[in-house]
């Protein structure tokens, strides 16, 4: 049985909020922490959580993804 991932969903939630908040970015495997997890997304905005934190490799959880729209916002800003 897989548990849920809240953290994963209210990252997503908040991301697709363009009105709500506009400023965020972030650029492809660029790593974050959330809740003592650490996320990145991949090209396309696919979200994935690292099983071992330390791992240099890519690879982990796939927690869910980006609408096109969002992932093109976020992922350009400021670039």
């Amino acid at each position: 049985m897989m548990l849920r991932d809240t953290a994963a969903e209210n990252i997503l939630v908040r991301l697709s909020d363009l009105e709500n908040y506009p400023e965020d970015s972030f650029a492809p495997y660029e790593e974050f922490l959330v809740g003592g997890n650490t996320y990145y997304f991949t090209p396309g905005g696919f979200l994935y959580r690292k099983e071992e934190p330390a791992a240099e490799e890519v690879g982990g959880v796939f927690c869910g993804y980006l609408t096109d729209e969002v992932w093109h916002y976020r992922s350009n800003k400021g670039y």
